[in-house]
């Protein structure tokens, strides 16, 4: 019964469905066709056959066909193609460049800029490998195209292609530091949009900003960023350097050169003219340096306004992590590393301007003075202020409960220990506030906040030299600078404002005396020959001290060893300063006679002549002259 109801049932439904009716196709229509079409048979690039002499990777790829792979749409095709290019260049150095050079540095430089981590880490290795063997002549014609790359990336809206940017300016600067300084007006304004932005009202001012969405902070970021803004002025400082050397002695040798001129619509170059058939050099920097002399006052200013907006920035970047301390104590400052680094940092980048200026300085006269006026009173204000810091390790810190009950004479051991670990940057403070200081052309400091400041910084250094200790050698070439300015370039305005130096010459004495490493004393003792020599300096030479000094100098002369410098120093100080060196020189006459034929001479041409230079000392005693 039960079945025959389904059954039933079942008709019922297929009855209700919709009948589907067969449409009949036109006569003729109603045949198969057999015709079909036919494709062609593609072979891996593999199996094509090659030149027994062409140059192949691995998996039997030319240069070419990896060129070709590195615009693949697949990330590990890309991959493996610059890693196929890395192991060619690295076999055959010298054949690859010298036919693909321009291919390979539009592929490779596009390659900075993928999405990829890792391709952008493999192609930065590849440039480097690229860039180390070639010349800058070779690389001149190129360089619009590793510049562009470079500003795309610095400028790139995704923030990790902009952090791989700086690495990729690591490369340049090391392989062709020529070729940044000559596009430095293309790159310098990338820096300040790294760390900051315009203000939405005004093009000229500008503010920091705080870095997010990554695994840096903002204080290290902009450490980056700094470090390698103090590459590219050091690729610019050495760059003009060169420029100005070349200008001046190769004058007439450019007299007697033929030049050809390469121009961007110039289609060929005549490597033989008349009777000429000497060989013609093809100089790609000549436009360079003629632009450059042309446009010299334009280029300064552009300088000046980018030093403008950037100082303000390094400052506000330092009163970020500046330590924050009570005026009516008079605790030294204790910083973080991360601030000891960004503090090394500025002062690093400070001094390459100042540098920078001074280079500037002969062509074009005093320029440090308007930096001197608008930024030497915000410079005490956010760095003198707290003069000077010290660094604390984190293992080194006290609990805040323990430094509550620790005493006054732990807390000052402390510091003193952990001073020298902020050494270098005491110094670049000084020596910068010191040299903005010697460019005051009214030669006269009025301003007695500013010579407050000057008296703290010669305290500071009396105290450096005084406690010098071999651990500080880093620091040597960094209180040289400060000296140098101290008593070469400062001091005549120093002591027209009222300030003295005897005591600051008195511990370069005293510390140049101590001999505790060869080097720092013939470091110290260079410095005191330049007060020697430089006859304008007569408010130094009248201090008690170097009238000490003079007469000290004799002894040098019965010692093991003495170097050639020196013996000329000792005879313009004879010549000078004959009436203070003239007893001291009498009573040791027979013993530094006898001492100049064993002596050991440093750096001596003609070992001879210098024995001789010796002996001639007396000859305003005895009338006597050696030959």
């Amino acid at each position: 019964m039960g079945k025959n109801n389904r059954h039933q049932k079942n008709l019922k439904s297929e009855k209700a469905k919709v009948k589907l009716k067969a449409k009949k196709l036109p006569k003729g229509q109603n045949i198969t066709d057999t015709t079909f079409k036919a494709k062609k048979i593609l072979i891996r690039e593999q199996l094509k056959s090659h030149e027994t002499s062409e140059i192949l990777s691995r998996r039997k790829l030319n240069v070419k066909d990896l060129l070709t792979r590195l615009q693949h749409h697949n990330s590990t095709v890309r991959q493996e193609a610059i890693k196929e290019l890395k192991e060619i260049i690295q076999q055959y150095p010298v054949e690859i460049l010298n036919a693909h050079l321009s291919a390979l540095l539009q592929g490779i430089a596009s390659l900075t800029l993928d999405k990829e981590k890792d391709i952008r880490r493999d192609t930065l290795k590849v440039l480097n490998l690229i860039l180390g063997p070639i010349s800058k002549e070779k690389l001149a014609p190129f360089s619009d195209i590793l510049i562009s790359y470079l500003c795309c990336a610095m400028t790139h809206i995704v923030p990790t292609i902009k952090e791989d940017s700086l690495n990729f300016l690591d490369i340049l600067v090391q392989n062709s530091s020529n070729l940044i300084a000559k596009n430095a007006k293309k790159i310098l304004p990338n820096f300040l949009d790294m760390i900051s932005k315009h203000h939405s009202d005004s093009n000229t001012t500008r503010h920091l900003v705080v870095t997010l969405n990554s695994k840096n902070t903002s204080v290290k970021w902009r450490i980056k960023v700094l470090e390698r803004l103090a590459s590219i002025l050091t690729s610019i400082i050495i760059d003009t350097k060169s420029r100005n050397s070349k200008n001046s002695n190769n004058e007439s040798k450019l007299m007697n050169e033929k030049i050809i001129r390469v121009e961007d619509k110039k289609f060929y170059i005549p490597l033989y003219h008349g009777n000429y058939l000497d060989n013609c050099k093809i100089n790609f920097d000549e436009d360079y340096i003629e632009s450059t002399e042309l446009q010299d006052n334009v280029e300064l200013n552009e300088f000046n306004k980018y030093i403008d907006v950037l100082m303000p920035l390094m400052l506000e970047s330092w009163l970020e992590v500046k330590p924050k301390i009570n005026s009516t104590t008079n605790e030294v400052p204790l910083i973080s590393n991360e601030a000891s680094i960004l503090l090394r940092t500025i002062t690093s980048v400070m001094q390459l301007i100042v540098e920078y200026i001074e280079v500037l300085e002969p062509e074009h006269g005093p320029t440090g003075d308007s930096f001197r006026k608008n930024f030497q009173n915000i410079f005490a204000k956010y760095l003198l202020t707290n003069f000077p810091y010290c660094h604390v390790n984190a293992i080194g810190r006290l609990k805040k409960r323990q430094a509550d009950f620790e005493s006054t004479e732990l807390t000052t051991n402390r510091i003193n220990n952990s001073n020298n670990n902020c050494l270098e940057q005491n110094l670049g403070i000084c020596y910068v506030y010191m040299w903005m200081t010697s460019t005051n052309l009214i030669k006269k400091i009025n301003d007695t906040e500013i010579i407050e400041y000057c008296e703290r910084i010669l305290e500071y250094v009396n105290d450096t030299l005084i406690n010098w200790s071999n651990q500080n050698a880093a620091a040597l070439p960094q209180l040289i600078k400060l000296l140098r300015v101290i008593f070469l370039r400062s001091s005549q305005i120093l002591y027209k404002s009222g300030v003295n130096l005897g005591s600051t010459l008195q511990s370069l004495i005293v510390a140049s005396s101590r001999q505790p490493k060869r080097e720092l004393h013939t470091q110290l003792f260079s410095v005191l020959s330049d007060i020697i020599i430089d006859h304008n300096l007569n408010k130094l030479h009248n201090e008690p001290a170097f009238k000490g000094f003079v007469k000290s100098l004799p002894d040098l002369l019965l010692k093991n060893s003495i170097y050639e410098n020196t013996i000329k120093i000792l005879n313009r100080v004879v010549l000078q300063y004959r009436n203070w060196i003239r007893d001291e020189l009498a009573e040791k006459q027979n013993d530094i006679l006898e001492n100049a034929k064993i002596i050991q001479i440093i750096g001596a041409v003609d070992e001879k002549e210098s024995r001789l230079m010796i002996c001639n000392l007396f000859h305003f005693i005895d009338g006597q002259i050696y030959f």
